[in-house]
């Protein structure tokens, strides 16, 4: 039987010779077929040279992060060259420092390998203009607010919404492909883009006054004249008036605002805005 200096001896030429310059790390990811499905787990896979002839397990340790501390991970059946670590997380960095052991001792670790799986979406989210507002996503992630960054496994269908605080209005989306003011729709891989613009908004009255028996009523649901005859509009905001007139009676048409005609009328609300509607009485 070899004496335990010797072994421990060749252990220590192992641990400074190829092993620190032949450990790296290389992504493996699960279930990727082809774009653009999901990646099932993620993982990163170490590989080594056992220059002890078979004799040595290996010992791993990772720490989260360039600066972590490093902790044992698990440790390898002797002969055993590969070790992957799965369930990482997209957008992480993850440290490895590997030693060779067995009954006659422990080799010093390796210099530390570090990488990160690639193959995630990263949104980036970010807020422009006078307003002030939220943004948030579905699959949760984006709170925006607070946070404004999330990264998510590839190909994941991530939907934005923006919600404007009191006294903002939601201008739209740019970036990153979004437009428009509905929820917007991405899925991808690698890093997006998306700003969402508040502007402050002003409010404005918009009152109905009638002459005869018959109602008025909003599209957006704020005048129901009748009970309701007045309501608060962002200034800009587009409302259409429809008008009934009451048993036996007949619209005769609108007053006010450039409102004319016995049709719907729509008004653009952007100050104090008047409408009357003129029913007449008996149909006459």
């Amino acid at each position: 039987m070899r004496p335990a200096r010797n072994l421990l001896h060749r252990l220590t030429q192992f641990r400074i010779g190829k092993l620190r310059s032949i450990l790296f790390v290389t992504l493996v990811t699960f279930g990727v077929v082809g774009w653009p499905l999901i990646a099932s787990a993620q993982q990163l896979s170490l590989n080594w040279v056992d220059n002890s002839g078979g004799q040595a397990g290996f010992l791993i340790q990772r720490a989260t992060g360039s600066t972590g501390a490093f902790a044992s991970i698990t440790q390898t059946a002797t002969g055993v060259t590969s070790y992957s670590d799965t369930g990482l997380s997209f957008g992480t960095t993850y440290c490895y420092q590997v030693a060779a052991f067995n009954a006659a001792g422990t080799s010093s670790f390796t210099s530390p390998a570090c990488g990160s799986p690639s193959g995630g979406f990263t949104l980036d989210t970010s807020k422009t203009g006078s307003g002030t507002g939220t943004v948030t996503s579905s699959p949760a992630g984006i709170n925006c607010g607070t946070a404004c960054s999330y990264t998510y496994s590839a190909g994941t269908a991530v939907t934005l919404a923006a919600a404007p605080s009191s006294g903002s209005a939601f201008n739209g989306w740019s970036n990153g492909g979004c437009s428009g003011t509905v929820p917007c729709t991405l899925a991808g891989n690698g890093t997006v883009t998306v700003t969402a613009n508040f502007a402050t908004s002003s409010s404005y009255t918009l009152t109905v006054s009638k002459q005869g028996p018959g109602t008025v009523s909003s599209d957006s649901g704020g005048i129901s004249c009748g009970s309701v005859c007045a309501a608060a509009y962002s200034s800009g905001a587009s409302v259409t008036l429809t008008a009934i007139p009451g048993r036996g009676a007949k619209f005769i048409g609108w007053g006010g605002a450039g409102c004319s005609g016995s049709g719907s009328c729509t008004v653009t609300v952007s100050a104090a805005t008047f409408v009357t509607a003129r029913f007449s009485k008996n149909g006459h």
